[in-house]
């Protein structure tokens, strides 16, 4: 009898042992699985900014305005607003949706037009620097001197409240249509 207790208690012990081996790897690999799919997501989304961005066009070129980005204000900033003439008419209708394109940040997500684009993004993770080249993004820029918008945007998976893995993708856009 003492030789079985002796034994049972040893089998439960490696039982122990490897349902905690289990039971980690299991956690591991749906962390990373979760983190995967948050930057696929991500990178899906920066991509579509990036193919609708380079395509921005000035908002009504029958009247010589050449702006690209109406209400210009700050940078860098968390949204952005162009137009992608569809149409081609010259002029970007602002009651359609299909042609005047907003990109915000809202909570945890990237809003296109007031619709979910993107998931699992930081509070402050997405930031649009108007630049004048690669290399000179100057905080005072003016609207017609934009010819390049680098876009960072930053997603965080929680992995427990004291660390979330957080990584960011930044994306360069030439602009096409700048000018006349």
């Amino acid at each position: 009898m003492p030789e079985l207790l002796v034994t049972m208690l040893m089998m439960l012990l490696v039982m122990s042992a490897l349902y905690s081996i289990f039971d980690m790897s299991l956690r591991v690999f749906s962390f990373g699985n979760d983190k995967t799919e948050a930057v696929e997501n991500v990178r899906l989304g920066l991509e579509r900014m990036e193919r609708e961005l380079r395509g921005a066009y000035p908002y009504d070129r029958t009247s010589g305005n050449l702006a690209l980005f109406p209400g210009f204000a700050t940078n860098p900033s968390n949204s952005i607003t162009f137009g992608n003439d569809l149409d081609a008419d010259w002029q970007i209708q602002s009651d359609t949706a299909t042609e005047q394109v907003t990109y915000s940040l809202s909570g945890g997500e990237v809003l296109r037009n007031g619709q979910p684009l993107v998931e699992f993004v930081q509070p402050d993770g997405l930031t649009f620097t108007y630049c004048k080249t690669l290399t000179s993004c100057p905080s005072s820029i003016s609207e017609s001197e934009i010819k390049m918008v680098r876009i960072d945007l930053a997603v965080s998976v929680d992995r427990g409240p004291a660390n979330p893995a957080t990584q960011t993708l930044t994306t360069d856009v030439a602009l096409r249509n700048r000018g006349g």
